[in-house]
């Protein structure tokens, strides 16, 4: 607080000018009955004419009714007829009063100032409160959405597992029937063509399938890699016997090509089929005249394949998009529904290999491949024992249980076949078979759900899984439950073969 009396004097004089300049101060002395006795000070500025003094001294009489005149009063922002904010306060001088002016429009400034102030940071505050509000509401939608997101890809992958074995399954019989009446039919040149036009067909349903199922897996649902020994000779034969008829119908020549050294290369042969046959079934949709060219190489550690063809070519700018999915034809147009090369793309990533293009428009294109062995060839054995012991097929499909059952016949060993897994369970229990075949859907109880119970009620014999489900969850549900092996349908036969000779060796 500063003590005004002990200021320097020419301080207070200045302080006193800075003040009363500020304040353009009034002073309107009164005597007891409100009549004016003197007036000091800045009456224009209040817009105070001496000659009607009467009109504004009556407004400021009217402030004070009910008011003693014998205490000082202090009446802020009072607003006068000119519409200037002044404070005014009554100062008693004995009988008589005076009442002072001071200017307020700064201060009236300031309270509006501070007053908008506040509005904005009212309306901030519901602004904020309305965003808050919104925010929840879009949070409280998104989860909905995740939920139903969730929920719709639960839906999918449901949907893909009943594709897969509604595929599979009969793709299984099929295959199977024809191997035995490859086996069982004489070497009729008639015969022979009429069995090789079925298993092209087939070849071409099961790569369409395939190609179905891995698109609506998507990324993160590929299924485990399942390498085998590929036999080259022979897949080179069927990509020929399969594409060879679509080739000479278009007046194309189909040249197929094969270098390999032993021993065979361990790969997934049916992400590798898949490849080559959607390489090959778009090198000839896209060729007009010329030919279409596969070339395979094995060096004993990388398989190379090459697709080449002297078709439309790709231009440039298309060379990218034509590897997305429903990118049909890019820039001419197909009847193709555009799956084949963007699965092509995610099979050879899925076997941690490489794809390449090379295309000029008007002179044809060149997809090459090149994939690393998946696991290092077994090391050769003494001949295969004969195989003893009793096998216990489970399968509710009877096509399929019978195709098993005459396939395992022919590995000289006995069966006993059932469609549910209770009945085998207690039978495998009582007579311990060396090896239980049990098919991962079965009505009723599970095959994983069978192989747990099995195990848990001290079976120790081999436990064979067979699943229309190629995943990968599908494989570690098996091996969770006990199964010692896994195999995906459509079966390969000779992967059968040495799956059962592997679990029925001698321990």
């Amino acid at each position: 607080m500063i003590d005004l009396p002990a200021l320097p004097l020419p301080v207070r004089r200045r302080l006193r000018e800075i003040l009363l300049d500020r304040s353009h101060p009034l002073v309107l002395s009164f005597g007891s009955g409100w009549e004016l006795c003197g007036l000091q000070g800045e009456p224009d500025w209040y817009g105070i004419e001496l000659a009607s003094a009467e009109t504004a001294i009556a407004a400021l009489r009217d402030l004070f009714i009910g008011i003693e005149l014998d205490q000082e009063q202090a009446i802020p922002f009072v607003e006068l007829a000119n519409g200037r904010s002044v404070h005014v306060h009554l100062i008693p001088d004995g009988e008589a009063f005076h009442l002072l002016l001071l200017d307020a429009e700064p201060a009236r400034a300031a309270q509006r100032d501070q007053q908008q102030l506040a509005n904005e940071a009212a309306l901030a505050g519901h602004a904020k409160s309305k965003a808050i509000d919104a925010l929840k509401h879009i949070r409280s939608e998104l989860e909905r959405q995740r939920g139903r997101l969730a929920e719709a890809n639960a839906l999918k992958n449901a949907l893909i597992a009943t594709l897969s074995h509604e595929f599979r399954t009969p793709l299984t019989a099929a295959f199977g029937r024809l191997r035995l009446l490859e086996q069982g039919l004489p070497a009729d040149a008639g015969q022979q063509r009429e069995l090789l036009a079925l298993r092209r067909n087939l070849g071409q349903l099961q790569v369409l399938a395939e190609n179905l199922l891995e698109y609506g897996r998507g990324e993160a649902g590929a299924a485990a890699l399942n390498p085998v020994a590929v036999d080259l000779a022979a897949l080179a034969e069927d990509c020929r016997t399969l594409l060879e008829p679509l080739a000479l119908a278009k007046g194309l020549q189909l040249r197929v090509t094969l270098t390999a050294s032993a021993p065979p290369p361990w790969l997934d042969e049916l992400r590798l089929r898949q490849v080559l046959v959607n390489l090959l079934s778009n090198a000839v949709r896209y060729t007009a005249q010329g030919e279409v060219a596969l070339l395979l190489a094995w060096d004993g550690k990388v398989l190379r394949a090459a697709v080449s063809d002297t078709g439309i070519g790709i231009a440039p700018e298309f060379q990218t998009r034509i590897f997305q999915p429903f990118n049909a034809g890019a820039q001419h147009g197909s009847r193709g529904a555009g799956l084949g090369l963007s699965i092509v793309r995610r099979l050879v990533e899925q076997m941690h290999g490489t794809l390449a293009l090379e295309s000029t428009p008007g002179h044809g294109s060149r997809f090459s491949v090149q994939v690393p062995a998946t696991a290092a060839a077994p090391a050769s054995g003494p001949p295969a024992a004969p195989l003893q012991g009793c096998v216990f097929i489970v399968e509710d499909d009877p096509d399929i249980t019978q195709l098993l059952e005459l396939t395992v016949q022919g590995f000289g060993l006995q069966t006993r076949c059932f469609d549910a897994a209770p009945a085998a369970i207690d039978a495998a229990l009582a007579a311990a078979p060396a090896l239980v075949v049990l098919d991962m859907r079965l009505p009723g109880m599970s095959g994983a759900e069978a192989a747990f119970a099995l195990r848990s009620r001290g079976h120790r014999g081999a436990i064979l899984m067979l699943s229309a489900d190629a995943g990968s969850d599908a494989r570690a549900a098996a091996q969770r439950a006990g199964a010692d092996r896994f195999l995906a349908k459509p079966i390969d036969f000779a992967q059968l073969e040495a799956s059962v000779r592997e679990l029925l060796a001698p321990r």
